[in-house]
């Protein structure tokens, strides 16, 4: 019986749905695991052979060969690069953009049941690394908070948060699903907000905004949608007050940030036990509304600071930042003065952030999005004052763009090629004699001016093409899922480098073939699908044929 049953589910088809499974889920969890698992894909495939049927399906989907110009153009730029090492090394980091299109475009699409699972593994799988950065962010995790960034253990922050906002969208749309039984949606939502929540915790603006922005645009099309015209009214109205009410948001928290609280005026001259204090009235540093560089002792300082840590006061902290510095800073946003006064005001946990490379008592409350605004406009105000921007995700970005984009009108026709983006941007910050600390010299975080500077502007409408005309060509698939993957992955290359990275590329890979050529859904006749399911009957007659254009039905 046993032997029966295993070669029952012993099959080429549920091998690759395990394999499609086990990507989803270890895409937020393990780097690894997801590599292996597309190699044994890619072998399970070969293996299986039958590939007359494979090339069969592809050519009737021209739009599979399309998409995999992602991987063909870098291939082609190989030929003018100078940099052989670091252009192959790319084009192995962008191998799934071709392998991932042939698998699953030669393969019989999935159902609806089948791609409930493996989006069902990977929100589960979203669910759980959520859980493990909240626990470290409480001090219960196997980690020590640091901060938020390195709250994410297994990927980076960024595209943990790109993951955790599609995670939050595919929870909506089977939330929404009148195929959803009432009892699970009991669970759908209360986890969708968790992860909405989360998302705020994790302060990751680029998540936020991508959430919001979407957000906004499903409940548009809904308003708009609606027969009710004081509805449609309501809805258009509410969405106009948000940019409204954030910019007063944001125009509050500045105002904060730059009302001075402490007197400019006449300064007291020594401390409380007679020792002279040294005004650096140059210092245009501010923390909280208080000048940096007022009222500074630092014999006092030094010694007050010793007496009450284990850790040098000339020492770094445990971000390895300068300890004293990352003091003088937290004292001065307290509002205390940087002697033996200020210091005995600390309180334990006052003593632990410093220790811990904090510079502001605000990361008293982390958890707040108050804070992540507060550092965005700590370092705008530093670089408009000429502070080096290095180690600053927003400012250095700046840097970054102004390079890149110097770079692109050296080479706007063919880029510099596949392997060159680097080198041309060592050369480049050189010769701008950038600010940026060496370390600190890193390409343009913005995926749309990185395919200009490695393949200009012809290879550049090639990769747009590649992106796009397969969506537009293709008859099946759901228009919500492309809809939102698509926002979440094409807002996210305007802040990232997204294909420049193994996750980012396999993220995008796998939710890009899955939504648009392994998907056996019809499209309504309504090109931005709300977030309901199709009319079962459709539902139903798509799966009877379960075939893509002109292709017939197998058991694989």
């Amino acid at each position: 019986m046993n032997q029966n049953l295993f070669k029952r589910y012993a099959n080429f088809r549920n091998l690759y749905l395990l394999l499609l499974l086990v990507m989803a889920v270890s895409l937020p969890l393990s780097k690894y695991l997801t590599s292996a698992a597309q190699i044994l894909l890619v072998v399970t495939w070969l293996a299986d052979r039958k590939f007359d049927e494979k090339w069969r399906r592809i050519k009737r989907s021209p739009q599979i060969l399309i998409f995999t110009f992602l991987f063909l153009v870098p291939l082609l730029a190989m030929a003018y690069t100078k940099d052989i090492p670091f252009g192959l090394s790319d084009l192995r980091v962008k191998l799934p953009l071709f392998l991932l299109p042939l698998v699953l475009g030669s393969i019989k699409p999935l159902n609806n049941n089948e791609m409930r699972i493996i989006l069902g593994g990977f929100v589960i799988a979203v669910f759980i690394g959520a859980l493990v950065s909240l626990s470290i962010m409480l001090g219960i995790g196997p980690a020590v908070y640091t901060n938020d960034r390195e709250t994410i253990l297994f990927i980076s922050h960024i595209r943990f948060a790109l993951m955790v906002v599609l995670a939050i969208f595919i929870l909506f749309y089977y939330a929404f699903d009148h195929q959803t039984p009432p009892r699970l949606n009991l669970i759908l939502v209360p986890c969708a907000l968790c992860l909405i929540i989360f998302l705020f915790l994790l302060k990751s603006l680029t998540g936020v905004v991508i959430l919001v922005i979407g957000g906004m645009l499903l409940t548009l099309r809904w308003g708009l949608k609606q027969s009710n015209f004081l509805v449609r009214w309501f809805v258009i109205v509410g969405l106009a007050t948000i940019p409204v009410l954030a910019g007063f948001y944001l125009d509050d928290q500045a105002g904060r940030f730059y009302t001075i609280r402490d007197n400019t005026g006449d300064l007291d001259l020594t401390t409380v036990k007679g020792n002279p204090y040294w005004h650096d009235t140059a210092n245009l540093m501010i923390e909280n509304g208080y000048h940096v560089g007022f009222y500074l002792c630092e014999p006092e300082l030094s010694d007050a600071w010793n007496s009450v840590s284990k850790m040098d006061y000339n020492g770094p902290d445990r971000k390895s930042q300068k300890l004293k510095y990352t003091l003088i800073r937290y004292l001065t946003s307290l509002g205390l003065r940087k002697d033996a006064y200020g210091v005995s005001q600390l309180k334990p946990e006052d003593i632990k952030l410093i220790e811990n490379g904090f510079a502001n008592c605000i990361y008293k409350h982390p958890k707040r999005f108050s804070v992540r605004i507060y550092e965005t406009i700590w370092e705008i105000d530093q670089y408009r004052k000429g502070a080096n921007p290095s180690g600053h995700s927003v400012t250095q970005r700046l840097e970054y763009l102004k390079t890149g984009w110097a770079i692109f009108r050296d080479h706007p026709l063919f880029g510099v090629g596949t392997g060159d983006t680097k080198m041309a941007f060592e050369q480049k910050y050189e010769q701008m004699h950038s600010p940026l600390d060496p370390a600190w010299r890193l390409r343009a975080h913005n995926q749309f001016l990185t395919f200009l500077i490695a393949f200009g502007v012809i290879g550049f409408i090639l990769i747009i093409s590649a992106i796009i005309l397969p969506v537009i060509l293709e008859k099946r698939g759901n228009p919500y899922f492309i809809m939102m993957f698509f926002l979440v992955t094409m807002l996210s290359m305007l802040n990232e480098d997204t294909l420049e990275t193994q996750a980012g590329v396999v993220f995008f890979a796998i939710f890009y073939c899955l939504f648009v050529f392994a998907d056996s859904s019809l499209p309504t006749t309504d090109n931005l699908h709300p977030p309901h399911p199709r009319p079962l009957s459709r539902a139903r007659s798509a799966h009877g044929r379960g075939e893509r254009s002109g292709v017939t039905t197998d058991n694989r």
